[in-house]
């Protein structure tokens, strides 16, 4: 079956986009709000913990209605993705004191994939830090939730199939 040609029209030429742009000028506000590598790297670390640890928290103080919980599961969302980004941010002082060790980038990067291939985590190389997906809710183009436990009230937008 082939993909519907609006949907991939819309999400690679006007979605996409529009979050790398979103994501970027975030980065760059997390930049001067943090500043330094050093100092993303302990708050994207200490807030990425935090809301693992936690994920049990949110999910017993979950809103019960459909409307409140999309706002919920979005937040929560968005908490988790700027948690990462800052980390990812901060994981370049790593790069930095490799190169002032007097590594290339080229070796940077075979160090990095022996490592990820020894941890079996190459995988996550794959995959995009932001994926837009297109699904049958009535939100298409929203990214599956990572708070994953309301699939019932979920289950209440999907679209009814013709």
């Amino acid at each position: 079956m082939w993909p519907n040609f609006g949907d991939l029209t819309i999400i690679y030429a006007v979605l996409t986009p529009a979050a790398v742009l979103y994501w970027h000028t975030t980065a760059i506000l997390l930049q001067g709000w943090i500043g330094n590598d050093e100092a993303k790297l302990v708050v994207g670390f200490a807030s990425c913990a935090a809301v693992v640890y936690l994920h049990d928290v949110f999910k017993d103080n979950a809103p019960t209605t459909s409307p409140h919980l999309a706002i919920y599961e979005t937040a929560y969302d968005y908490m988790v993705t700027l948690s990462c980004l800052c980390y990812h941010l901060g994981c370049h002082s790593f790069y930095a004191l490799l190169l002032a060790a007097g590594l290339g980038p080229i070796h940077v990067a075979i160090i990095s994939a022996g490592l990820l291939i020894y941890l079996r985590g190459f995988r996550n190389v794959l995959s995009l830090p932001l994926t837009v997906n297109n699904d049958n809710s009535s939100d298409r183009y929203r990214p599956l939730s990572t708070l994953s436990f309301s699939a019932g009230i979920l289950s209440l937008l999907q679209r009814p199939t013709t």
